[in-house]
C-alpha cells in the first residue's frame, strides 16, 4: 500500500476503494507524488526549493484554498499541470465550492 493510500485510509478514514481512486492520479506525476509523501510524513510544506506548477507551489495553493488538506492541494497541482487553463480559472474564481 502506498504512503498516500495509507494516509487516506488511516488518517482520513476513507474506504480503501476511495483511497485508491484518490491516490491513482499521483502515479503519473512522480515529482508531485514525492512532495505529497514528504508532506504526509512531515505535515509541512517544503520551504527549500518547493515544486512549482504554473508558478504555484503547494503552500501557495494551501493559502488560497485553506479548506483543502495536503492531498487536495497536491491533487490541484496535478490539475494545474494537466489542465492549466482550468486550474487558473478555478484560482481566479477563488476556488468556488458547490
Amino acid at each position: 500500500m502506498s504512503i498516500i493510500s495509507d494516509y487516506l485510509i488511516n488518517a482520513k478514514q476513507q474506504k480503501p476503494e476511495v483511497a485508491a481512486k484518490v491516490s491513482a492520479p499521483f502515479s503519473k506525476h512522480d515529482d508531485i507524488r514525492a512532495e505529497l509523501e514528504k508532506w504526509i510524513r512531515e505535515q509541512a510544506y517544503p520551504q527549500d526549493n518547493p515544486l512549482a506548477v504554473e508558478g504555484y507551489t503547494a503552500e501557495m495553493i494551501s493559502k488560497l484554498a485553506p479548506f483543502m488538506d495536503g492531498v487536495g492541494v497536491y491533487n490541484f497541482l496535478i490539475t494545474l499541470r494537466e489542465r492549466p487553463d482550468n486550474g487558473k480559472r478555478i484560482i481566479a474564481a477563488g476556488f468556488p465550492r458547490k
